[in-house]
């Protein structure tokens, strides 16, 4: 498994930077164990997790593109082999993006586990700062292990620094059941800790925030309605949608927790999604099966010399607008996140999001006039006519709500994730009998080669 990631994570220093890519600085000077030994080395160990989630292969991007790449909502317009296989359902075992995602999850893992395990014995520390720094590195173990086991299903699961490589290699896979209990076990005790308020750093409401996200998973739909309605008097939705996805990241009453990014330490998801002929890559962008789920129709007068935002096509739902455009070469492009630079902030988790989970809850408990004022709430602050639910059936509803969680959430990484839980990945992406996406054991991503040959009580995912 995370041999490579959660060693290294535990036998060097924690001098962690971002700018593309982790850098985990290794020393020769101290023992692994003086890395935290006050207040002070506390505070940078715990930055030096945050660093851990800005990676260009965790939320600073490959996370992201693959959690939508293998979904009917983002294609592979650019050079990279590894994004051409995830965006035909064909990832295999030694696909390298998928490994440095497996690894980049896992390192950060590795610093939580150094955190949990160390402060708690640092000397002279404030109890209430010793309390938040060990609980804000709970909720990111509890967000990166939620991360794995929806993806891989049943992974390694280590919780203390290993004491040396050997013990790092001999791991196994925990079972799917036991993740998620160690998860919210997670997410409580950090929930008992937390007194940070910054958005940008983990709060309680994060924490509540993403046990909805873990209970919708597990389909405990009383408990994603309990911790929906628990957020209620603490956040609201922006005023406008793109409020959400500004150059440089502001503050809107909707944000729970995202990852804060700077010219300098930069994320890679506008570069990615925007058109070379505005300074992007293009590696990726939406797919004309999701813009057609906005409503659209063109404009005969298109000119390519004058292209701006919406001019080519006029879609029934504004987001579209925001998420979606046409380059000088009529390419269509992603512009959920504005520019190239990557000062961006990526949402994690927000109020948006929350409010979608609990209308699908509701709509499973048969509240579907509840499920439909969700639904409803989300298209208001979008400017689209509501919906109602007097005659529709519990199925029609989920239906609703599943197409309004893609049209909010689109090229924010859920869709692949929404489409395996709800089991609709296999049915949607198989709608050619004579051209099948994805096979049933697909549904699980490959573990990768490079940890199963060091790690040999690691077994793979069946059909890889």
């Amino acid at each position: 498994m995370t041999l490579r990631a959660i060693a290294a994570a535990s036998l060097l220093a924690f001098t962690v930077s971002c700018d593309k890519e982790l850098t985990l600085e290794p020393t020769d000077k101290v023992e692994e164990g003086a890395a935290i030994v006050d207040a002070a080395s506390a505070r940078s160990a715990l930055n030096g997790a945050y660093d851990a989630l800005q990676d260009g292969d965790y939320y600073g991007g490959s996370l992201l593109f693959y959690s939508d790449l293998l979904s009917d909502d983002v294609q592979h317009t650019g050079t990279f082999s590894d994004f051409l296989a995830a965006d035909a359902n064909r990832v295999v075992a030694d696909n390298e993006t998928l490994l440095s995602i497996w690894e980049s999850v896992y390192a950060t893992i590795g610093v939580a586990n150094q955190l949990i395990a160390r402060v708690p014995n640092v000397p002279n520390m404030d109890p209430a700062d010793r309390d938040d720094i060990i609980g804000q590195a709970l909720f990111i173990r509890a967000l990166s292990y939620h991360n794995l086991v929806k993806l891989w299903g049943a992974v390694p699961m280590p919780l203390t620094p290993p004491a040396s490589i050997s013990d790092a290699s001999n791991v196994t896979r925990t079972d799917v059941p036991q993740v998620y209990a160690q998860i919210l076990t997670d997410l409580a005790d950090a929930e008992a800790k937390i007194s940070n308020t910054d958005t940008r750093k983990a709060t309680v409401g994060a924490v509540k925030a993403l046990r909805s996200r873990v209970y919708l998973f597990q389909q405990n739909w009383q408990g994603v309605i309990d911790e929906a309605n628990a957020l209620e008097p603490d956040y609201d939705l922006a005023t406008n949608y793109q409020d959400l996805f500004t150059a440089e990241g502001q503050d809107t009453p909707e944000d729970i927790f995202r990852v804060s990014f700077t010219a300098v330490e930069y994320n890679l998801v506008g570069y990615y999604y925007i058109s070379r002929s505005f300074g992007g890559r293009w590696e990726i962008a939406p797919t004309v099966t999701l813009r057609d789920q906005y409503g659209v129709s063109f404009d005969p007068t298109y000119r390519a010399d004058t292209v701006k935002r919406g001019l080519i096509f006029h879609p029934a739902d504004p987001r579209a607008l925001w998420n979606i455009s046409y380059d000088t070469r009529n390419r269509i492009y992603g512009s959920k996140y504005p520019t190239t630079v990557g000062a961006e902030d990526v949402h994690v988790i927000r109020f948006g999001e929350v409010i979608l989970n609990r209308a699908e809850a509701r709509a499973h408990l048969n509240d579907l006039t509840g499920a439909i004022d969700d639904v409803n709430r989300i298209r208001a602050r979008a400017g689209v006519p509501p919906v109602s639910a007097v005659g529709l059936t519990q199925a029609q509803v989920l239906d609703l709500v599943y197409r309004e969680r893609r049209l909010e959430l689109a090229e924010e990484g859920f869709r692949w994730p929404d489409l395996v839980r709800t089991g609709q990945a296999m049915a949607i992406l198989n709608a050619d009998p004579a051209d099948p996406d994805v096979e049933a054991y697909e549904l699980l991503l490959p573990l990768p080669q490079a940890d199963l040959d060091v790690s040999p009580n690691v077994q793979q995912n069946p059909g890889y």
